[in-house]
């Protein structure tokens, strides 16, 4: 009787200790998963070659730019500086989106925007980016993320800038005008 209580005293701390093990083991895409940084609005936040600072976050039902292009629908704008760290040669915002729930929106190119901008090193450059959202998507929580990229299109994407948004706390404006793109102040 003795000899069972201690085989299954055993095997029941094995089968904890293994448990433990897989919680602590991490997952097959670890190696190659991006680290992340929290952004605030109106706060710099900084990864290995990528300075963003947001400082605006508005829903609109119309965006319009300095050029003369407009659209209606629903859109989510974000105003933000940014500027490379280390060097201009992988200088795109290419990687801009937009998640909610399980949806992915990417910012527009259309218009004016500062999506797939060119940055520079330590010089701040400023715009909007834009993103055109189907009326069934508004309301809830979504994660704005951030990273540099090639002219060729590949993502570097070893340090990704992410925001949370509240869409439920932001007012929706009749109309928002992008910020045009330029150096920053």
């Amino acid at each position: 009787m003795k000899k069972h209580l201690l085989v299954w005293s055993l095997t029941a701390a094995l089968l904890a200790g293994a448990w433990l093990v897989s919680k602590a083991t991490l997952d097959d895409d670890a190696p190659t998963s991006p680290f992340v940084t929290t952004a605030r609005v109106g706060e710099q936040a900084t990864t290995r070659n990528l300075a963003v600072t947001v400082h605006d976050v508005r829903l609109a039902n119309r965006v319009t730019d300095a050029a003369g292009w407009s659209a209606e629908g629903t859109w989510l704008v974000v105003d933000l500086d940014a500027a490379t760290v280390l060097t201009q040669e992988s200088g795109l915002l290419s990687f801009t989106r937009l998640t909610i729930g399980e949806r992915t929106f990417s910012a527009t190119d259309r218009g004016s925007t500062f999506a797939r901008q060119r940055l520079v090193t330590g010089v701040p450059r400023t715009g909007s980016l834009a993103f055109e959202l189907p009326d069934d998507v508004v309301g809830g929580r979504a994660t704005l993320s951030l990273a540099v990229g090639t002219a060729g299109g590949d993502v570097i994407a070893d340090g990704v800038i992410e925001l949370a948004i509240d869409l439920d706390g932001l007012p929706v404006e009749a109309e928002a005008s992008l910020v045009e793109s330029g150096w920053a102040d």
